[in-house]
């Protein structure tokens, strides 16, 4: 009886043990190793909340001129399209200009001009001026975009970036489960508040920019071989950011389907029941991304970001090729978790590859270049999947775009193998 007590006191320890063990590796199970990041990053995960999730408006911009101006979809397309041309060409300008006067410095002036054109809205009659000064406000909007991502560079050593790009991943996400709920609301209620509310989410990131961000200065140009170079032809000088664009280009053009795409596919194939599930397969595609980015994070950190990149559009060209069938909605939730795995590991590998090949004094302008590249699949991949479908079909149109991710894997995978016998300037 005595031994059969010390072998329950010694089995109880020793699964007491275990327990403590898995209390103790928990966090860095979930978060992927995110709590070791510095203070910093964190406020700047906090300031991505509050952007995305304050962004009340832009979504919302043609519902705005359809619904209450009652222009035509035509009309409201090229206004959209003059919107998302000002954010690129602030992308581009962002860029060389919080390299030359300090990233800190010019993401707040941007806080303050988006801040400031975007009130301005929740004061003016609804009329044509409001779409005016917002497509204004979308220069400042577009220009936060590669400014933050070089500051994630700045914040987090070279071994922690893809867990710094994995926490500005979950702060980008956390923001849009929140923000176009509560933009719904706004807009058929309480409209000037849909701007107001932006302006003062704006508020809120600058104050955290201010207190908790640590202000930058300009990092000196250092010459490439006895000259100066210029940012695009040192951009060019890299095979593996050029390389990382022209497919990055591709794959966004691929993924802009999500929203384009996927929307006249459950039309298509579940009638009046088509926006409710496109809204529930959208908030099923943040949840998987909320709760896989710091575990996927983890369980990759080893692997070389193309491989890891190649591992993602594998998944897009799953989940994509799914839909080139008609699927009801378990299989369709199935389609929605691969390809948002897939999202995760492109994303959070992305950036931290960028910055590998970056020099200190170029991260804004190189971040410019890739995001400009990236945007320009998004602008042509509503055109170029409107045309396909009218050849043959929405289904066809799926498949097809599958096509474009596998080719995507095999580029990613194959730079992956030829990247050694590279060497990167410095």
């Amino acid at each position: 009886m005595g031994h059969n007590h010390q072998q329950v006191i010694r089995n109880v320890v020793g699964y007491a043990r275990w327990i403590l063990k898995l209390l103790r590796w928990l966090p860095r199970l979930l978060l992927g190793g995110l709590p070791l990041l510095p203070r910093p990053m964190w406020a700047l995960f906090l300031i991505q909340v509050i952007i995305r999730g304050g962004d009340f408006v832009f979504p919302f911009l043609t519902l705005f001129l359809t619904r209450k101006l009652g222009l035509s979809g035509v009309v409201a397309g090229w206004w959209v399209m003059t919107s998302v041309m000002s954010g690129i060409l602030g992308t581009m300008a962002a860029g060389k200009v919080s390299d030359q006067l300090g990233r800190r410095q010019v993401l707040g002036g941007c806080m303050v001009g988006a801040c400031l054109l975007t009130g301005l809205c929740g004061l003016l009659p609804v009329s044509l001026a409001i779409p005016q000064v917002l497509v204004a406000a979308s220069f400042f909007q577009g220009s936060m975009r590669p400014i933050i991502a070089a500051l994630v560079m700045d914040l987090c050593p070279a071994g922690q970036r893809r867990e710094g790009y994995s926490l500005s991943y979950l702060g980008i996400n956390l923001g849009l489960a929140v923000g176009p709920m509560l933009a719904g609301f706004l807009f058929e209620r309480h409209l000037p508040w849909t701007f107001f509310g932006y302006s003062l989410a704006m508020v809120g990131a600058l104050a955290i920019l201010v207190r908790m961000v640590p202000a930058d200065h300009p990092v000196p140009v250092r010459p490439s071989r006895g000259r100066a170079e210029g940012a695009l032809g040192a951009f060019l000088a890299r095979p593996a950011l050029v390389a990382y664009s022209l497919i990055s280009l591709f794959v966004s053009f691929a993924y802009a389907q999500t929203g384009f795409g996927l929307t006249l596919y459950t039309s298509e194939f579940f009638g009046a029941r088509g926006a409710p599930v496109f809204g529930l397969l959208m908030s099923f595609n943040a949840a998987t991304v909320l709760v896989l980015t710091p575990l996927l994070t983890l369980l990759t950190r080893r692997f070389t970001g193309p491989l890891v990149m190649g591992f993602g559009t594998a998944l897009y060209s799953v989940g994509f090729g799914m839909m080139a069938f008609r699927l009801d909605l378990g299989p369709l939730l199935l389609s929605t978790l691969i390809w948002s795995s897939g999202e995760v590991l492109l994303f959070i590998n992305s950036g931290a590859y960028i910055a590998e090949h970056t020099p200190e004094h170029l991260r804004g302008r190189f971040q410019s270049i890739c995001e400009v590249m990236s945007s320009a699949g998004r602008i042509l991949s509503p055109v170029v999947f409107g045309a396909v479908i009218a050849g043959i079909g929405v289904r066809g149109a799926w498949l097809a775009t599958a096509m474009v991710t596998l080719a995507c894997t095999a580029a990613f995978h194959a730079w992956d193998a030829r990247e050694i016998s590279y060497s990167v300037p410095k």
